[in-house]
């Protein structure tokens, strides 16, 4: 089943097809818009419209387009994030007083597996406990019809999670110790999983802050935890 891209309402057809060189879009029986504009559009714009945190670029990504390649995207999360840790530990002893209170406590450890691993089991706990809550709180409200399978929430925490890539360029200028920039992606990460968010639940904005809040408060203490572990395996 699709959705419309400006009020998220079910529909069966997006666009009726003449020939193979002509389709016909359809509109949104709940609202009166085309249901998705941007089957038609250059995959630029939708990009552009995604990055500009577009409620119906995100709608038209995660209902109507196939998202089998997602499984790639939460891969290349996962590196980027791994090799900017691995590019602060290898640096502390420099750039300590700028980031130190702002990062994640490796113990003085630069192990790559130690990273890879704290990484991925940090990624893990963020999108297992926003789906639990998700879930707990749609528990509470039987009467709801926004529900979604976890998979649509799952894809939506990995799309809105693609604003960590800006940690490329972070790493490629050169200003991958800078407060002002750490915080930069940070929040315009927190905007995208928002929105992706919202998108895909229909909670409130406040509801959702909340839940995705408490989804990176359990990622950071995830990461120490793993840590920890890593730690006392060692010395085993």
């Amino acid at each position: 089943m699709y959705h419309c891209v400006n009020c998220g309402a079910e529909t069966e057809e997006l666009y009726k097809r003449y020939s193979p060189n002509v389709l016909k879009l359809l509109k949104c029986d709940t609202c009166g818009f085309l249901a998705d504009k941007y089957i038609e559009y250059d995959p630029v714009i939708i990009l552009v419209d995604l990055i500009l945190l577009e409620k119906r670029a995100y709608r038209h990504l995660l209902y109507n387009c196939n998202l089998k390649p997602c499984w790639k995207l939460i891969i290349i999360l996962w590196l980027v994030e791994s090799f900017r840790s691995l590019s602060l530990c290898n640096n502390n002893a420099i750039y300590v007083p700028n980031w130190k209170a702002f990062q994640y406590n490796l113990d003085g450890s630069c192990n790559l597996y130690l990273i890879l691993f704290k990484t991925a089991f940090a990624l893990v706990a963020f999108i297992s406990t926003v789906t639990l809550l998700t879930k707990i709180k749609w528990y509470f409200q039987p009467n709801n019809a926004n529900k979604c399978s976890a998979i649509y929430l799952i894809e939506a925490l990995i799309i809105g999670g693609a604003g960590k890539l800006l940690g490329l360029l972070e790493i490629t200028w050169g200003h991958i110790f800078e407060i002002p920039h750490h915080f930069l992606i940070l929040g315009y990460t927190l905007l995208c999983l928002t929105t992706a968010y919202l998108v895909i639940s229909n909670n409130g904005k406040l509801e959702s802050l909340v839940i995705l809040g408490i989804g990176m408060i359990v990622y950071n203490y995830a990461i120490n935890f793993a840590v920890a572990t890593f730690g006392i395996l060692q010395l085993v």
